[in-house]
């Protein structure tokens, strides 16, 4: 199963001088704020728990986990340690127009996808291997397509 997530307007990123990293806040429609790390090669999410209720609370936590970065920056271990903490997002390629994203969640794998409007999909199924989860998310994507192109002619699927 799929779940259609629209991405919220509502948030603003900033970029940390001297880092590589970009914290993005977003507030969610239960009005608590979460955030995400952006760096060069990954994207890293803190897990669904981490929710607070004002955004000084989340750009205080946003500081910690951003000096955790910081400092894990050098380390060999930098991956499994925020795996434990949060989902890690790399980048794999754009399908059909699509940008596709592994998700890693400590052993287990999904995918996400993002259209060029800003729409994401991102699967409820988590898998035991990468290519499993990215072999998904092109089926996936293809059969969106094919559904909206029916739509198109038909108007109802």
């Amino acid at each position: 199963m799929t779940a259609a997530v629209k991405i919220q307007p509502q948030g603003f990123s900033v970029q940390y001088p001297k880092t590589q990293w970009r914290v993005s806040f977003v507030e969610d429609s239960a009005g608590k704020f979460r955030f995400l790390l952006s760096g060069q090669n990954f994207k890293f999410e803190p897990r669904a728990r981490y929710r607070y209720p004002s955004h000084d609370d989340a750009r205080r936590a946003a500081h910690c986990f951003l000096e955790l970065m910081k400092r894990l920056e050098r380390s060999r271990m930098k991956l499994s340690i925020l795996a434990e903490i949060g989902i890690l997002k790399f980048p794999q390629e754009t399908y059909r127009q699509h940008e596709l994203w592994l998700i890693v969640d400590r052993t287990r794998y999904t995918w996400e996808a993002i259209t060029a409007s800003g729409f994401c999909w991102r699967s409820q199924r988590w898998y035991k291997q990468p290519d499993t989860a990215i072999v998904k998310a092109r089926i996936h994507i293809d059969r969106e397509l094919a559904v909206s192109q029916i739509r198109g002619v038909v108007g109802w699927v």
